[in-house]
């Protein structure tokens, strides 16, 4: 099954032109489709008649698909999951979501994660990506001092507000949470991240709490001043799939319309 790829940006992203989702993939397409992955991080095919199978099917060619924790509105036989403010059984509908990456408090991160455009607002919805790596790179050399062998725990309260630090005085004592270095490096490609996520940490070994929290606070800042050439905003539409690197591609949710129905079906991958 022959496709092609088109760049989306200079450090994140190719889109794929070609793909027929509605077909079973070869596995010498799907050994491409691994390789493209790895190379560009964050995969996009446009395509309107998408269904949850299939969209399954092209999840499963990365890796297992594995959703931790079901809401209580949630089909326990589903792959899927809809992000959405107008689903019954929708999650994490509204609200801005600032730079992070995904269950970095598990012990094993989500691995890349999956999402596809069925309701998009009117007034228009974009999610933002770059490459922590290509960040890691740019720091100076006494902050990248100073964060080099630090490890952060990371918690999330699945009864609280995801858009905001994870207080972990109000987090009930069986919120996940889990110890991750702040700087990771890929067991297979040596290739090295930042998981810089301040809504997440809530406290640090290898440093002080002060001034742990003083470094993720410096490098956010730095982040975000300098992170233009590393950056992709995808403007979404009806019918757009992507499948991004969890692991190395931190990305964040721009505010949008929340009068206006937005859904997103979302496949997490182990």
């Amino acid at each position: 099954m022959p496709f092609g790829i088109k760049p989306l940006s200079e450090h994140v992203g190719a889109e794929l032109t070609g793909l027929d989702l509605h077909a079973p993939i070869s596995e010498a397409a799907a050994e491409e489709l691994r390789d493209a992955f790895a190379k560009y991080h964050l995969l996009l095919v446009r395509d309107p008649e998408v269904n949850e199978d299939e969209q399954s099917r092209f999840g499963e060619i990365f890796g297992e698909i594995k959703i931790r924790h079901r809401y209580a509105n949630m089909n326990e036989a589903k792959k899927t999951q809809y992000v959405s403010n107008s689903r019954q059984d929708g999650i994490l509908g509204d609200g801005e979501i600032h730079f992070h990456q995904d269950h970095t408090f598990y012990e094993k991160p989500l691995s890349a994660i999956m999402l596809y455009g069925v309701e998009v607002p009117r007034s228009g919805s974009a999610t933002k990506f770059r490459k922590s790596g290509a960040i890691l790179a740019k720091l100076p050399a006494e902050m990248r001092a100073r964060a080099e062998g630090v490890q952060c725990l990371h918690l999330y309260n699945y009864q609280g507000d995801f858009t905001k630090w994870q207080d972990p005085s109000k987090a009930p004592p069986d919120s996940p949470r889990a110890w991750q270095p702040l700087i990771w490096e890929n067991p297979k490609s040596g290739e090295k991240a930042l998981w810089a996520i301040p809504i997440s940490t809530v406290a640090f070994e290898g440093i002080s709490e002060q001034d742990g929290r003083h470094l993720i606070d410096e490098i956010w800042t730095f982040a975000s001043e300098n992170d233009a050439d590393c950056t992709y905003r995808h403007d979404w539409a009806p019918g757009d799939l992507l499948i991004w690197d969890n692991l190395m591609l931190q990305h964040a949710r721009l505010p949008f319309d929340s009068n206006e129905p937005r859904t997103l079906r979302r496949t997490p991958i182990l």
